[in-house]
């Protein structure tokens, strides 16, 4: 019984515990009437599985569609290998490989995109009476590709535009599915196939929706009311999150054992297994949804600080921030699955994300400054930091006029960086001038060593006025 559960992966298009949402409906409506339509959330918010009940649904009201996983084209590809591969695998899902292959190959003058999409328009087309609606799921891919794709997308919005003037082109439809902003997918707004299509957003399941699942957790001794009362408190703790939902409700079944009888109260018996699977240390490195959470927020190339205050303050609920799409910073917190919008507010996705991303969590990950190298790359400092030629340096600057060891941003105190020269050939400077002692550094001071240009930033360094300060405290060994 515990398989009427499904944590990971793409659900069944009939699997018995497929939550219906809002969205699944929103979705199906516009692919039928011909609407071009993305779908771009976090990840394990089911995107794919949304996708593939949608297609079955179509299909049942005569509606065919592809699907494309950009994953399984590869990204170690040039334009035209990667163009070709897209053609390969509509052909191969098409009967069709033969013709495609023929018009790629008779058409050698024409740019890679170009050549796809009027194969598309001449081969495809003309051979089907149904309306065709195309997915292109993982389209975060994307951005990995050693080439731009903004044509890609330019082309996209032209299959809408020339509805107009070509009516084959009624028949052909597109959806788009990924972990990204419109503004990551494409540079030019012009081209943009997004502001002419529909967002569906993917949200959580509310406890109406979820109502179904507690038919999978009847397993357990007693009535249809004890499995209601288990299902509202799993809600309780995720907020309808579709992965962690189904993943704690599958748990709650597992660990049915004598741990179960001592807990008489289903409410308890699903913190304690809440706690098991999610909450404890140990579970926060292994649950793969926790680990993506935690290390797409470290890896991100937005500012650390800014993006950890924000999330910060969104923990805390001191002040209240409206949802604003145009903001990158939101717009990574979204993507990582840490917030949600409530009454046009962000707040914290769920009590687990709130338990486990707590403000000690903060405390832990977040840098104390960054610098900024000249291509705008950044550092993160978490406390005392070498820099020099080596690799073996924190911060390391390959050129022959940085020294091995050159120099060196020791803490002091709760939040004062100072820097340091390390006795370099060719010296260090701060603002311009040779650093001879200890430097105290300030936010958006200008370092420069060798041929690097690089600024440091800490929002809550000392002032001029609060430090009163132009020595270290003590010597500095080691350098």
């Amino acid at each position: 019984m515990s398989r009427f559960f499904t944590t990971g992966g793409t659900l069944h298009h009939n699997s018995p515990s497929y939550v219906e949402r809002e969205s699944d409906k929103q979705l199906f409506d516009l692919l039928s009437q011909g609407e071009f339509c993305y779908v771009l959330t976090a990840r394990q918010m089911g995107k794919s599985s949304s996708m593939v009940r949608a297609a079955m649904r179509l299909k049942e009201v005569g509606i065919d569609s592809l699907i494309l996983d950009l994953t399984a084209i590869g990204q170690n590809l040039n334009i035209e290998q990667w163009y070709d591969g897209l053609l390969v695998k509509i052909g191969q899902t098409m009967h069709l490989e033969d013709e495609l292959e023929d018009y790629w190959m008779d058409h050698p003058r024409m740019s890679p995109v170009q050549r796809w999409f009027q194969a598309v328009r001449n081969v495809i087309l003309p051979r089907i009476d149904k309306k065709l609606v195309v997915f292109f799921d993982e389209l975060d891919m994307v951005r990995s590709l050693p080439f731009p794709t903004d044509e890609l997308f330019g082309a996209i919005r032209q299959c809408y535009n020339q509805r107009i003037e070509d009516p084959e082109y009624h028949k052909l439809t597109f959806c788009l599915l990924g972990v990204a902003t419109p503004a990551d997918l494409i540079k030019d707004p012009n081209a943009t196939p997004f502001n002419i299509g529909h967002r569906v957003p993917l949200n959580d399941f509310s406890h109406e929706e979820a109502l179904p699942l507690a038919k999978g957790l009847e397993e357990l001794p007693g009535n249809h009311q004890k499995a209601e009362r288990l299902l509202k408190q799993i809600h309780h703790w995720t907020h309808g999150h579709p992965y962690l939902t189904q993943r704690l409700c599958r748990a709650v079944i597992d660990k049915n054992s004598q741990k179960a009888k001592e807990k008489k109260e289903p409410e308890a018996w699903v913190d304690w297994v809440c706690r098991e699977i999610f909450l404890s240390s140990r579970a926060r490195e292994k649950d793969d949804n926790l680990l993506y959470v935690r290390e797409r927020i470290r890896r991100s190339q937005l500012d650390q600080m800014m993006l950890l205050e924000l999330y910060e303050n969104v923990l805390n609920t001191a002040k209240a921030f409206s949802d604003d799409d145009t903001n990158p910073l939101i717009s990574e917190l979204f993507l990582s699955g840490l917030v949600r919008v409530e009454k046009n507010h962000l707040v914290v996705r769920n009590r687990i994300y709130a338990y486990v991303y707590n403000a000690e969590w903060i405390e832990r990950v977040k840098p104390m400054a960054e610098i900024e190298l000249t291509d705008g790359q950044r550092v993160r400092i978490k406390s005392s930091c070498s820099i020099g030629r080596t690799a073996a340096s924190t911060l390391c600057l390959p050129d022959q006029k940085v020294s091995r060891r050159h120099a060196m941003i020791q803490k002091e105190k709760s939040n004062q960086l100072w820097l340091i020269d390390a006795d370099s050939r060719n010296g260090t400077f701060h603002n311009g001038c040779k650093v001879t002692e200890p430097t105290l550094l300030r936010d958006k001071d200008q370092i420069n060593i060798g041929p690097f240009c690089m600024i440091f930033h800490q929002t809550d360094a000392p002032r001029d006025d609060e430090s009163g300060q132009t020595s270290m405290d003590k010597t500095v060994f080691d350098l």
